[in-house]
């Protein structure tokens, strides 16, 4: 609140100096207010948008996953979609054979460091493990693309270093 008794006892110059920093300070004030305001307001809007999306919660019983139903029960179920769907096994040999495929191409390139060249039979072999990263490639979401790479360019930028001295 401004005590306009105090001001007129101010030099013009000097009431206008103040009035002006109270002036900016209420601005300040305003600024901040509409901010929370608007900040406030996308807030509810989250909240509205998230109670339309989210699923309708239902009570869970845990005690029936363990009761058998018809001879079937928690365990049996998740043993049969692993067995079905496979995706267990065939992931863990994927890992395996990049793994795999990962360890040679650091000796070919070792091997090329040292003797300058590589056999016919790892030139054919390096072929094989192209085609194997393309084509997995081609079922790489772009984060996995991304990521790869990320990776890749990590490898290179350390070589890079090592070889300058930059390390």
């Amino acid at each position: 609140m401004i005590d306009k008794k105090e001001f007129t006892k101010l030099s013009p110059g000097e009431r206008i100096k103040r009035l002006k920093l109270l002036e900016e300070e209420k601005k300040k004030e305003v600024d901040e207010i509409g901010h929370l305001i608007r900040d406030s307001m996308r807030e509810l809007k989250t909240d509205k948008l998230a109670e339309e999306v989210a699923p309708e919660q239902k009570a869970v019983d845990i005690s029936r996953l363990f009761e058998s139903n018809a001879g079937h029960n928690l365990e049996w179920t998740a043993r049969k979609e692993t067995a079905s769907s496979g995706k267990g096994s065939k992931g863990y040999q994927t890992f395996l054979q990049v793994q795999y495929d990962y360890t040679k191409l650091k000796k070919f390139e070792y091997a090329l460091s040292v003797e300058g060249t590589l056999t016919q039979e790892q030139l054919a072999s390096i072929g094989q493990i192209g085609e194997r990263i393309n084509r997995a490639e081609r079922y790489m979401t772009d984060s996995e693309k991304t990521a790869s790479k990320l990776d890749a360019s990590r490898i290179v930028l350390y070589k890079l270093k090592k070889e300058t001295g930059l390390d």
